[in-house]
């Protein structure tokens, strides 16, 4: 009897143990990503903030290298560490959180270099505005981790851009007192579902 439980409990192991073969749906982890920015204050220092709070499903498949997927960001949990700026920040001067309370980013592509997922290339709304977005992968793996007493499935890694704020429709303090490039690191982890 207790060699057919242990026969059962490797088996039930081993299928959770196993990376999928084929495409997965995936939704992401609020609480383990985050989307990090920088922009230039007066050319002298860099303010630097994250966004939290970030939703969206995913779609994967590793062996075909194929993948999708929809993000959101509430643009409202802007935080740099200062309210007085953050409150600038959700102000119509620049994302006019009240009109435009969320950024998207939705792709179909991502690229591979051989079995290295390098990249993922979509499409960005912020303000309004519908702009190409590449998101280079710094780092990206799929592996198995412990959530409770169960192991699961779960894709994660580190991506990063730059835009143009301008490009967004946010002129304000152009060229010299805000910068108009902004730096992403966007941090992420998606369990399967």
């Amino acid at each position: 009897m207790h060699r057919a439980w242990r026969t059962i409990a490797a088996a039930l192991l081993l299928t959770a143990f196993a990376s999928p073969a084929v495409a997965a749906e995936f939704d992401v982890d609020p609480n383990h990503s985050s989307v990090h920015f920088a922009v230039s204050h007066e050319e002298l220092s860099y303010v630097h903030g994250r966004f939290g709070r970030i939703g969206g499903t995913a779609q994967f498949d590793a062996g075909a290298k194929t993948g999708a997927m929809t993000i959101s960001v509430p643009v409202t949990t802007i935080d740099t560490g200062n309210r007085a700026i953050d409150n600038v920040l959700r102000s119509d001067q620049f994302l006019d959180a009240e009109h435009y309370p969320e950024m998207h980013f939705v792709s179909e592509r991502f690229v591979f270099e051989g079995e290295k997922l390098t990249a993922i290339e979509g499409e960005l709304t912020l303000h309004g505005v519908q702009r190409p977005l590449r998101l280079v992968a710094r780092r990206f793996q799929c592996k198995n981790v412990w959530a409770g007493l169960l192991p699961r499935y779960v894709c994660g890694g580190e991506f990063q851009a730059t835009i143009k704020r301008s490009e967004f429709g946010m002129t304000h303090f152009l060229p010299e007192a805000v910068g108009d490039e902004v730096e992403l690191t966007i941090d992420g982890e998606a369990p399967q579902h």
